[in-house]
């Protein structure tokens, strides 16, 4: 495939007449954004350049060169995000009524589609690493257990990469679950980059995974909302095309599609140098880790090397930085980073503070994030007493979810709801984790988990109730 879509965009654009969608008509002094968000090159599905979703010309073509590239048998470019990837991937692997084992800690999307296809979900909850108070690895021999209780399961889904880069055994948890004939599904939407380079952790793909999901965009260089799926089998590509033609939509975006070519094409031509880049620039952050003496970073430091409880790898793109052994918060830590240092960082939780990289990370960038680091750390003090826990809860479910989604319900604040069976689901973002969904009892940690995080001004999303402070809640159970 010599020419990329980008290049057929930019050639064909400026002499074809646009009488189609979209309304801007590529006219670029209509107004000044429009330049901006390159709309001269911003087209509809139209004749020359593929169907999205009866793919047969370049976006086929780019598609499989994708799959070469990642090593899979299959690969769909996603212009939804991750999310219509999950959506579709678990319908196309389920009946309405089937039973799901599934990580507790998965993205809303699969909660979304547990309701969506009336699903029954049988729990794992990961291990934790109380060293850092994060989720860890998820533990092979508790998916078995699960595995022989809940034989009427037809899938198992898990998420691999954690949002703060700690990943699990996929190849024993993958052959595991074959052997007892699951489908295996693995969000690997922080994982794009994964298995490229021996400085990072193989990949689901290569691990034997049925269905994988990768947002291009979290780690690699192309825009935001862009995602693939990867697919083992051709009898599971057809159906996965099939969803994809109900849930993504009918209308994609060509400078998405365009921007997932082009991060591919990239990568198939200058894989070694970017990633030896990128390493290069991890490696620089190491050695102003090594100077910390209060923060603690996860992967880094001192902590390089060691053996960490529950955790079975790390990715190290992620740089997760520990305040618990300090007199301060990570919301603190935040918010230091941000006024005083110019830094916005990932995701923030009472212990800590997450900071993503990427490939367009340089040693200009890493070192000054280390410096950062160092300054602020040198004016902290030890924590002068231990910090409690305040981790994601777990809670106990007692009603079916497609069933309490749809049941009549009343709205209580936040601090009275213990002891309620929950109507909706409600999330923090970031992590974008479900902290509890309908069916599930509220109970104290969980009500002290949601304070916190409002205290902290993080998001919290509702899917039922509309007062801020309040949530919704079964009436009769």
């Amino acid at each position: 495939m010599a020419q990329s879509l980008l290049e057929l965009l930019q050639r064909s654009c400026p002499v074809t007449l646009p009488m189609h969608m979209p309304g801007h008509k590529r006219n670029i002094t209509l107004a000044p954004y429009l330049k901006t968000l390159a709309a001269d090159i911003d087209i509809t599905e139209i004749k020359g350049f593929d169907h999205l979703h009866a793919a047969g010309g370049i976006l086929q073509e780019a598609m499989d060169q994708c799959a070469e590239v990642f090593g899979a048998k299959h690969s769909f470019f996603l212009v939804n995000g991750s999310t219509v990837g999950i959506l579709s991937a678990i319908r196309a692997v389920t009946a309405p009524g089937d039973g799901i084992i599934m990580a507790r800690n998965c993205h809303k999307s699969v909660y979304n589609a547990l309701a969506l296809n009336n699903l029954r979900p049988y729990f794992i909850y990961p291990q934790t690493n109380m060293r850092f108070q994060i989720a860890a690895s998820m533990s092979v021999e508790s998916i078995e257990q699960t595995i022989l209780q809940h034989q009427d399961a037809r899938v198992l889904m898990i998420t691999c990469p954690t949002y703060e880069g700690v990943t699990s055994d996929l190849k024993s948890i993958i052959s595991l679950a074959h052997r007892h004939g699951l489908t295996v599904i693995v969000d690997e939407a922080h994982g794009s980059h994964l298995g490229f380079s021996p400085y990072f952790p193989s990949n689901a793909v290569s691990a034997g995974a049925d269905i994988v999901i990768q947002s291009l965009h979290k780690t690699l260089p192309s825009l935001t909302q862009t995602a693939l799926a990867h697919v083992r089998t051709p009898a599971l590509a057809h159906e996965m095309q099939r969803q994809l033609a109900i849930f993504e939509t009918t209308s994609p975006s060509f400078l998405l599609l365009a921007s997932i070519d082009s991060c591919v094409r990239l990568i198939k031509e200058h894989k070694e140098e970017l990633f030896k880049n990128w390493a290069r620039s991890l490696e620089a952050f190491q050695k102003k880790a090594l100077g910390l003496q209060h923060l603690r970073v996860l992967g880094y430091g001192k902590d390089r090397g060691k053996k960490l409880e529950n955790v079975y790898g790390l990715d190290p793109s992620k740089v997760f930085i520990s305040t618990l052994n300090t007199n301060i918060s990570g919301y603190e830590l935040a918010e230091i980073l941000r006024n005083k240092h110019d830094t916005e960082p990932e995701m923030i939780t009472p212990q800590g503070v997450l900071c993503m990289t990427g490939m367009g990370d340089t040693v200009e960038t890493m070192e000054r994030l280390g410096d950062s680091l160092l300054q602020i750390d040198k004016a902290l003090q030890p924590a002068s007493v231990m910090k409690m826990p305040l981790m994601a809860p777990q809670v106990q479910s007692k009603v079916p979810i497609a069933t309490a989604e749809r049941a009549p319900f009343i709205c209580l604040p936040i601090e009275d709801t213990e002891g309620y069976v929950m109507a909706e689901t409600i999330v923090v973002y970031p992590p974008g984790i479900p902290v509890v969904v309908p069916g599930e009892l509220m109970n104290r940690a969980a009500i002290n988990y949601l304070l916190a995080a409002r205290e902290a001004h993080n998001t919290i999303l509702r899917t039922r109730s509309d007062v801020d402070g309040e949530v919704a809640v079964l009436r009769d159970a």
